[in-house]
């Protein structure tokens, strides 16, 4: 991170102009249409200052390609074989990388969200940030986010995603289906079939045609759950769209019926690898972290959107 960033985090946290004791929670209403939809709208989450912040960040992540080299930044949509721009490059766990994040007003109140929704015991699970190129940023597919899960568990989590600049039908807003969070994982496969592709499309059991579509100003965010199907159209302006995403979830337990997602043993991207060659030649890297990836190398658990 650049020292002009880190300067200004500091000074925020210092200042005292991060608003950690001005948190406004979600009305009543909005927990009533999460509970029957499945996701809902907020129009003012994040504060003016924080979207600058995280946006900074955001521009500055991806301009110098952080975390590429281990795997953590690629490119959702594409086979990342050099023919053609990344189509929507995405980063998980910025917040790695770039701790002020998660001192940021904006991550308090999503956390504080978090357990209004789930209960107390919802914690923080990962965040990514997510870039829809000008002109050529690709739609991502409708998709449950807990199809790239482990079958194995039953989630209960939510993502808060938060807009970095106004967004709509033009740049690519959020859509989703309502009720869907109350049907069972759908079938799910890679994009064109091409398991070097990192996301995830549902390709039966809904109607595209319900969809709902979100447009947000710039901090505003929508909140969806693990089964909620959503998607996102293509950026067709001609600056580029951000976003922030934060995933909480209570602890996972183990499911109560047998579940199999084939999609996940198919996956061979190249993030994938980059990731695996980094934590073979990481000696610093602590060995349960090592195990972990080595053991998840083919299974992939962030969302597209």
């Amino acid at each position: 991170m650049s020292s002009r960033l880190e300067d200004e985090a500091l000074s925020l946290v210092s200042a005292g102009s991060i608003e950690s004791d001005n948190i406004n929670f979600c009305s009543a209403e909005q927990q009533d249409a999460f509970l029957s939809d499945g996701f809902m709208v907020i129009e003012s989450f994040a504060s003016t200052q924080d979207v600058a912040f995280i946006r900074a960040v955001a521009e500055d992540i991806f301009e110098n390609r952080v975390g590429f080299e281990r795997g953590a930044q690629f490119d959702m949509l594409g086979k990342e074989d050099g023919e053609r721009p990344a189509q929507q490059p995405q980063i998980l766990n910025p917040s790695e990388f770039r701790p002020a994040l998660r001192q940021t007003a904006t991550f308090r109140k999503a956390e504080a969200l978090a357990r209004d929704l789930l209960g107390p015991t919802a914690g923080f699970v990962f965040d990514h940030m997510i870039l829809k190129p000008p002109l050529h940023g690709s739609p991502t597919p409708w998709h449950q986010d807990e199809a790239f899960r482990d079958p194995a568990f039953d989630y209960r989590e939510i993502s808060i995603w938060v807009a970095l600049q106004p967004v709509d039908l033009a740049n690519g807003c959020m859509a989703f289906l309502p009720g869907t969070h109350r049907q069972p994982v759908l079938p799910h496969r890679s994009p064109n079939n091409d398991p070097r592709v990192h996301a995830l499309e549902c390709f039966a059991g809904f109607e595209p045609a319900d969809a709902v579509h979100c447009p947000l100003p710039s901090g505003g965010c929508t909140v969806h759950t693990g089964r909620t199907l959503h998607g996102a159209g293509p950026n067709q302006t001609d600056r580029p769209r951000y976003a922030y995403v934060m995933i909480f979830e209570t602890p996972p337990t183990p499911s109560r019926t047998t579940r199999d997602f084939p999609w996940r043993h198919a996956k061979r991207t190249a993030r994938q690898e980059r990731e695996y060659d980094w934590v073979l030649r990481s000696d610093n890297l602590p060995w349960q972290q090592r195990l972990k990836i080595l053991a998840k190398r083919h299974y992939p658990n962030a969302s597209a959107e």
